[in-house]
């Protein structure tokens, strides 16, 4: 699976919302990784949008930046309404749209997928690489789809910003222990994964196996917002406390 480092999803942002200034090289905090990119505007209190080179928009949880990124994201911060984040409505016609970066390293990978979406609708799915294409006669019945998707473990970039899986909720608050459920792990890979996400956060250990319904990932200063968006960075999808 193609490594990101502080790429979490690319999304559209309208020009109309953006906010110009200076390309500046942004930090992970847990292991100093960096991108290049200018601050656009923040999506809500905990994610901001980065725009890349080449026209890129990617959104990045403040958490996961360093001290000085984040004390430069207050200066330029935007206030952003809880109301002002809607859900836009499902399209009404037949729909397709394809999930990129998903976990799908072996066959029960992607039987858990085909299981998770079984009938919902008149829905076509296929899987290649690390992608998940849906196609249904509505927007709903792939937002069900998504949701499935979702619900059994796994995360990928929608390339349609009008239909993709919701983001996630978790506290930004420190804490020594996070507590991770509903990840699908079905084989070594599947675990491998987490020891990635372990490194992402900046984390000392954890304790997933195959076929773990729930682990426990153990460091100092850990943030469930940010080992919520390295798994996602990872493909896969859980509830983190």
């Amino acid at each position: 699976m193609k490594k990101h480092l502080l790429v979490l999803s690319v999304v559209a942002v309208s020009t109309a919302a953006m906010i110009s200034v200076s390309a500046r090289t942004w930090t992970r905090a847990s292991d100093g990784a960096t991108i290049e990119g200018e601050f656009v505007r923040m999506k809500d209190a905990n994610t901001v949008y980065i725009a890349r080179e080449g026209g890129a928009t990617v959104e990045v949880p403040l958490s996961m930046l360093s001290k000085d990124d984040q004390d430069f994201i207050k200066t330029k911060m935007v206030s952003v309404d809880s109301s002002e984040v809607i859900k836009k409505e499902a399209p009404k016609g037949e729909t397709e749209i394809t999930l990129s970066g998903v976990h799908l390293c072996c066959g029960g990978c992607k039987s858990s997928v085909e299981d998770a979406v079984e009938g919902i609708g008149d829905l076509d799915l296929s899987m290649t690489g690390d992608k998940i294409t849906l196609k249904a006669k509505s927007g709903r019945d792939v937002e069900k789809a998504l949701e499935a998707i979702a619900a059994a473990g796994f995360y990928g970039e929608s390339d349609n910003e009008d239909v993709a899986i919701e983001a996630g909720r978790a506290s930004d608050e420190e804490t020594d222990s996070v507590t991770v459920s509903g990840v699908h792990l079905c084989c070594g890979k599947c675990v491998g994964a987490i020891d990635d996400v372990v490194k992402a956060v900046g984390a000392k250990e954890h304790n997933a196996e195959k076929s773990s319904s729930s682990f426990t990932i153990k460091g100092e200063g850990l943030k469930p917002s940010a080992v919520l968006a390295a798994l996602r960075a990872e493909g896969m999808n859980g509830t983190v406390k």
